[in-house]
């Protein structure tokens, strides 16, 4: 016996089944494990063959959630590369995540929104860029310089009569509202290890940590861009002083646009254990705004003699201004040049 068309043939009868299934026609049939092209206008065919391969393998909402998990400094790189990432870059959730970040150790989310929402008109983007933050992916550097006087010896090729010298102040800042600084003569990339490694900054004995807050001025609303950071006690060398804490009063800038990448020195005390800190007036905050001022200042001129032994001892040295520099610069940075090549450096 065999088949033939549904039927059983044999050579006595031929016997019809019960039921037997036509399937109908269905176009769509044909259509499985095939891959369909979606018809598209001739002007988007042409705008998808002047993309990238990644952007034709992963689309917008993908890009958008990969965008929201990266750095404002990798958002704004990739903006540069092409115009679909350059407004893709402008979307807000992207900058909403980074403000909710930004803010996170000084104020609740729920205070960044209305922030957001009364003095930039719910635009994150704005938020980002006008308003002034402590910029915690990075260190805050100072590079000072001073001539020290040498010694000349007619004997000998030794006939320096004097030497410039050349040291740093370091500041890192962390959103629970702690800092750690340092004052080194080492440059930037040997001092880089131990500030990303809270370990070994621990472990430092050269090291201040303590914490930052906005600084109140009298008579005087908040200004976000006035800090005071107050370090912890430490034991001071003196015979009758047990502790002493170091308090520093800055002016946190941008040079553009959400860069908040200066922090300008307004006072630099250090206070003995049960004495009075001596708050910087409203006069002193206006004059760091002068900009002969901060170059005099920054050349040495006007510098107050400083008494190692006074209860409060004020330091007037070493007050350049100091510049972010990220992680990702600290090797290849401006500031790692030695006095042979730099001998003086003024910050914008």
């Amino acid at each position: 016996e065999d088949l033939f068309f549904g039927q059983r043939k044999s050579s006595d009868r031929t016997t019809t089944p019960t039921s037997v299934y036509l399937p109908p026609g269905r176009a769509w049939f044909s259509m499985y494990n095939q891959r369909v092209t979606v018809p598209v206008s001739p002007a988007e065919a042409a705008r998808r063959r002047k993309l990238g391969l990644i952007q034709r393998a992963l689309s917008d909402d993908v890009m958008l959630e990969i965008f929201k998990r990266m750095s404002p400094i990798a958002v704004a790189r990739a903006a540069c590369s092409c115009r679909p990432w350059r407004l893709l870059a402008t979307h807000e959730d992207i900058w909403e995540k980074a403000c909710y970040d930004a803010w996170s150790g000084r104020e609740p989310r729920e205070t960044t929104a209305r922030v957001c929402r009364d003095r930039y008109h719910d635009s994150w983007r704005r938020m980002f860029l006008d308003r002034v933050r402590v910029r915690t992916e990075g260190m805050y550097v100072s590079r000072n310089t001073y001539i020290k006087a040498g010694m000349t010896d007619l004997t000998t090729d030794n006939i320096n009569p004097c030497h410039m010298v050349a040291y740093y102040r370091y500041f890192r800042f962390f959103n629970t509202g702690e800092f750690y600084c340092k004052t080194s003569p080492q440059k930037i990339e040997h001092v880089a290890r131990t500030f990303k490694d809270r370990r070994a900054a621990a472990m430092d004995t050269n090291m201040y940590y303590g914490w930052y807050s906005t600084a109140d001025v009298d008579g005087e609303a908040e200004d976000e861009s006035r800090l005071h950071l107050e370090s912890a006690p430490v034991e001071r060398v003196r015979a009758g002083t047990a502790t002493a804490a170091l308090h520093t009063w800055l002016r946190l800038r941008s040079t553009h646009p959400g860069g908040s990448n200066r922090l300008d020195f307004v006072k630099l005390v250090s206070v003995d254990e049960l004495e009075t800190v001596p708050r910087p007036d409203i006069g002193e905050w206006k004059e760091i705004d002068d900009p002969e001022m901060a170059y005099r200042r920054a050349c040495g001129i006007n510098v107050k003699r400083y008494v190692g032994t006074a209860s409060v001892r004020e330091l007037s040295r070493g007050l350049n201004t100091m510049v972010f520099v990220p992680w990702e610069d600290v090797h290849d940075h401006v500031l790692n040049q030695g006095t042979d090549k730099m001998d003086f450096f003024v910050t914008g």
